[in-house]
């Protein structure tokens, strides 16, 4: 087996294994002492409320973050690309997530898929973000989302 295809299934058994119960427009804060799975859970989380139009993903940034989806910035939900509904219908799948943190600040890799059965659409995303820890938690000073080209794996 490839080793992409075995980090993809992993990723996938991980993710499979964690649930988070989060209260519309609810304050979220994540805090952890600096690995790079803790700041991972931000961007996932990030991404996860995003897809539903969750208010409560705000708290997740720093108040001058700056979000770009497909060169364009973004102030409100759908902020990453390939996510186009405002209803919170839809989910997204995160299909590779890869973090690295130095000091107080940490940068992570992102492919995700959007999914919309009702409209039998799916979309792909990419992401890059960098976070930085406030205290004890981590929040999202920028992101950056793109769709891959058609000719992109």
């Amino acid at each position: 087996m490839r080793l992409r295809a075995r980090a993809v299934i992993v990723m996938v058994l991980i993710s499979g294994c964690v649930t988070r119960t989060v209260k519309q427009g609810q304050a979220i804060e994540v805090a952890g002492n600096g690995r790079p799975g803790d700041v991972e859970a931000v961007v996932r989380l990030a991404i996860a409320l995003d897809a539903t139009g969750d208010r409560g993903a705000d708290t997740l940034y720093t108040p001058e973050a700056i979000v770009i989806r497909n060169a364009r910035g973004r102030l409100a939900a759908p902020r990453f690309a390939g996510i186009t509904s405002t209803t919170g219908a839809g989910r997204v799948t995160i299909t590779a997530a890869t973090a690295n943190v130095e000091g107080r600040f940490a940068w992570v890799l992102v492919d995700y898929n959007w999914l919309n059965p009702t409209e039998r659409r799916e979309e792909a995303g990419r992401a890059t973000f960098i976070c930085e820890r406030r205290g004890e938690n981590w929040k999202i000073a920028h992101a950056h989302s793109s769709q891959p080209l058609p000719w992109e794996p």
